[in-house]
């Protein structure tokens, strides 16, 4: 039962009715109460970039030693530790705000919930709680598709530790158009104090889609268009400002239901709406897996949907699991195990939730005819850096991915579909003077076999060499002209 709901039904308990008064301050009491409940884990962020500004570097592991006071504490900042001071003007980047920001705690360690945009370009990062602690932070990953990252408390011996409140977080699937909702971020960077500010209002709607034009994020010559893999948002009536983004949407329970973006307002949309990412079954998962410090691996079929027909195959490219699975062209995809695709984004909301390297069922219409197809899913390419503090350790300097990822920024490109029709796994990383260099193994050769035995993932690839420690290797690699080449990898 609701807090709201309990104190009404103590209302009507009464031997005099309640009054429109009585109701209106059950209601105010109910806000205040999840306002309270919710304030504490919502925090001040202000990003710093450094002379590379395209170029994040405030990431776990790659943080350099920097002796000497905080810039919060002698002003650096420019009004974020001191009031006094006035704030420099917020940069632009599409429709998001640039220094200032909101996150929340998520996680007993200090981790810290935020958007991506709002900490890209980031030489550092400096949070302020609402008790006014101000401690750096760094990254513990990021993922640009769905516009998530998480942050934590730096790893430093002479930063103390530190308290900080995680919020409980809710369901957005059980949320519906009308419900109450209350969103607490950093408006107008007006929490130099590090309380949040609050904004009540009704979700408007449940499942708001965002269609071209989309706001784009350039990293050199690669476009990448936020919400990609988050193709749904909440709609909220209250406004959300300029440093919000990456704040808490909370129910009448202090739950957290959505974190708030400005980046979701393209041409056409209404600008005074504010829209938060759901913290559905999906965003869950993707908060989650960034708390571990680990990569979001994405389902890759290796098709471009066709634009009049909804989950329709509109290509397949050669060597991808939809080929190696027999897709055509003109296959309409019913469902994705036991999810039932029923709407036009339906195929890539299914694929966001399946785990790269997983073996699904696809139910296909061809032809008039229901069909079954068994799948081992790929992982979508990822364009740029992947940000992950915590990542599988190489293994003689040898780090593999799915071959899915090799070939640029196109999943279609001419590169990717020759990685992908060799089998087996792509080098991704061979760390200088490491055994696997001293062999000669470069980044994007595919390996197809280690000692004869077949890795088609990178998870049977692991497998294999852990049973090879203190034994001389052999792994067979697909090399330009040289097929079948064989390198031995001293133990």
């Amino acid at each position: 039962m609701t807090i709201l709901s309990t104190v009404a039904l103590a209302l009507l308990s009464l031997a005099d009715p309640p009054t429109a008064a009585d109701l209106v301050s059950a209601l105010e009491t109910a806000t205040v109460e999840a306002i309270a409940r919710a304030q504490p884990s919502v925090v001040a962020i202000a990003r710093i970039r450094g002379d590379e500004p395209e170029k994040t570097t405030a990431i776990r592991g790659e943080l350099p030693v920097r002796p000497g006071p905080n810039p919060i504490d002698n002003g650096n900042l420019n009004g974020f530790a001191n009031p006094g001071i006035a704030a420099r003007p917020l940069r632009f980047e599409g429709a998001a705000p640039g220094d200032f920001s909101s996150g929340v705690v998520i996680g007993a360690g200090g981790e810290i919930l935020t958007t991506y945009h709002t900490l890209r370009g980031a030489s550092q990062i400096w949070v302020r709680s609402p008790d006014r602690k101000e401690f750096e932070a760094e990254i513990l990953a990021a993922d640009p598709r769905s516009d998530l990252a998480v942050i934590a408390p730096r790893d430093s011996a002479d930063q103390p530790a530190l308290r900080l409140t995680p919020i409980k977080v809710g369901n957005a699937t059980k949320l519906r158009p009308g419900t109450f909702l209350i969103a607490l971020g950093n408006a107008y960077n007006a929490a130099r104090d590090g309380k949040a500010s609050a904004s009540w209002g009704i979700l408007s709607n449940t499942a708001r889609k965002i269609h071209a034009p989309q706001y784009e994020e350039k990293s050199g010559d690669a476009a990448r268009k936020f919400f990609r893999y988050q193709p749904t948002l909440l709609q909220l009536d209250s406004k959300l400002n300029l440093g919000m983004s990456g704040g808490a949407v909370v129910n009448m329970k202090g739950e957290l239901v959505g974190l708030t973006t400005a980046a979701a307002s393209p041409v056409a949309y209404d600008v005074q709406a504010g829209y938060a990412i759901p913290m559905d079954n999906l965003g869950r998962h993707i908060a989650e897996t960034l708390r571990q410090g680990r990569e979001v691996e994405y389902g890759f079929l290796g098709i471009g949907l066709a634009e009049e027909i909804p989950n329709g195959v509109g290509n397949v490219g050669k060597g991808t699991p939809a080929d190696k699975a027999n897709l055509v062209t003109g296959d309409v995809i019913l469902a994705v195990g036991d999810r039932q695709l029923d709407e036009d984004d339906g195929l890539t909301m299914a694929l966001s939730t399946v785990t790269a390297g997983q073996t699904v069922k696809l139910k296909i219409l061809r032809n008039g005819r229901v069909e079954e197809k068994t799948i081992l899913v790929s992982k979508y390419p990822v364009l740029g850096p992947v940000i992950a503090s915590n990542r599988p350790k190489a293994w003689r300097g040898l780090r593999v991915d799915f071959t899915s990822v090799l070939g640029g920024s196109s999943p279609f490109s001419e590169e990717l579909m020759r990685a992908m029709s060799k089998g087996g796994v792509g080098i991704v990383e061979v760390e200088t003077g490491s055994t696997a260099e001293a062999a000669g193994l470069r980044k994007d050769l595919v390996i197809t076999a280690v000692d004869g035995q077949p890795v088609p993932t990178p998870a049977d690839f692991a497998r294999v060499v852990a049973t090879k420690e203190g034994k001389d290797v052999t792994l067979t690699t697909e090399n330009g002209p040289r097929p079948g080449e064989k390198v031995v990898l001293k133990k």
